[in-house]
């Protein structure tokens, strides 16, 4: 993944659990990194701590990814 070299494939050596996060954060997003809606009723302040920290995670590791294709393409 990015620059990292696996020696299996991460689709089948991940949890399920893991891939099904990447789902709901996906699912969740709207355009420019925002939130279109939240799997708790309620706004922001009504999610679990837990679940931000890893939407946190995931927006991290995908700003790195579009960093290094910019890089890449010699457009960063």
């Amino acid at each position: 993944m990015g620059e990292e070299e696996w020696p299996e494939n991460p689709r089948w050596v991940v949890p399920d659990a893991f891939h099904a996060l990447v789902r709901l954060w996906a699912t969740c997003r709207i355009g420019m990194g925002g939130y279109g809606s939240w799997p708790d009723a309620g706004g922001v302040n009504d999610q679990a701590a837990w679940l931000l920290d890893a939407f946190a995670v995931l927006s991290g590791a995908e700003a790195d990814l579009d960093r290094l294709e910019r890089d890449r393409r010699g457009s960063g």
